[in-house]
């Protein structure tokens, strides 16, 4: 007995005659005939009574069509689900990421999805790192792309990137440019105001961190969970805060805001790729985001590039989150 068998014996039953069944599946009635005489035989139990007006199933045949139905229904179930970890079909993806991520990997990820994938339901997030772990363990998101902050408990990461952090300031009024070769002590930064994220939230922590270990007292003056309103804030003149300095590149370009490249230490951030455990993970979309982030490596370490005169940062290698922090006194400035 196989799946076929049980299509041709199922639809033969519900037509109530090999004719119409014949007709309604595309194939001879001598085909669905001897199928359903094999079956018969095989499991040595009448299942249909032939008469003149067509067929009517035996008790046998009512309790086959049962449990067929529900194996061909579970068949199909396991088919789409595998179908889904192809790396060549993807029907729906839900992203999240934090938003001073998505300004730089946002667009050219979703232009890259949507001509790979051009069928496909694309569902973004932005939001702060416990946020989007709060998403990723309620099956809300696919994959997310978090910060490594200290205590981040999740068992799929994978480092991804590291970013130099810069203290982001409103541009001083009279300045026109900016310096982009700006940089700051860590020291200094005790006596300028600050505003950043809830203490639950991965860029806290990852401060917080830092400056506990190189005995730094920085003033948070105050919280706000969204970028956009921890931004306004900055804008204001009223705090400052500490973001990487390419999610801005466009304001601090533009005489908006300057940046000031953190130094002795430096501050960094790791970018960790995770994949939900309660809802299927496509294998395609997550190289596809690996390399999209690949491709836009240089975007993301504005203003450390090659031919710039400000200090060398080192990348952090993406294949030891464990080592991310030894890493960093290994940092180059």
């Amino acid at each position: 007995m196989n799946v076929r068998d049980l299509e041709y014996f199922i639809s033969v039953a519900e037509c109530g005659s090999f004719s119409r069944a014949s007709v309604q599946l595309g194939r001879p009635q001598p085909v669905l005939s001897r199928h359903i005489r094999e079956l018969e035989t095989e499991l040595r139990v009448p299942l249909l009574y032939r008469n003149g007006r067509g067929v009517v199933m035996t008790q046998a045949g009512e309790r086959l069509k049962q449990l067929g139905a529900t194996i061909i229904r579970q068949i199909q179930e396991a088919q789409n689900q595998i179908r889904h970890l192809s790396p060549d079909h993807l029907d729906s993806a839900a992203i999240g990421m934090p938003a001073s991520v998505s300004a730089i990997l946002l667009p050219p990820l979703a232009r890259a999805l949507r001509d790979a994938h051009a069928d496909a339901e694309l569902r973004f997030l932005d939001g702060c790192n416990g946020d989007l772990l709060n998403s990723l363990n309620a099956g809300s998101l696919n994959v997310a792309l978090l910060y490594d902050a200290p205590g981040l408990a999740h068992p799929n990461l994978e480092a991804v990137l590291s970013q130099p952090l810069y203290l982001i300031e409103a541009c001083p009024a009279g300045l026109e440019t900016s310096d982009i070769n700006a940089t700051i002590e860590a020291a200094e930064l005790a006596r300028i105001p600050l505003v950043l994220p809830g203490k639950r939230h991965g860029l806290r922590q990852i401060v917080t961190t830092w400056a506990n270990r190189n005995a730094l007292d920085l003033t948070v003056q105050c919280e706000c969970d969204s970028y956009s309103s921890m931004l306004q804030v900055v804008s204001s003149g009223m705090a400052a805060t500490l973001l990487p300095a390419a999610s801005l590149k466009r304001e601090i370009l533009s005489g908006y805001f300057r940046c000031r490249l953190i130094t002795k230490p430096a501050l960094y951030r790791t970018i960790a790729l995770a994949a939900s455990q309660s809802r299927p993970v496509n294998a395609g979309l997550v190289t596809q985001i690996k390399k999209m982030i690949e491709t836009v490596r240089d975007d993301f370490l504005w203003p450390q590039l090659p031919g710039n005169t400000q200090p060398n940062i080192r990348a952090i290698p993406a294949s030891s989150l464990n080592g991310a922090l030894q890493a960093a006194e290994e940092i180059v400035l």
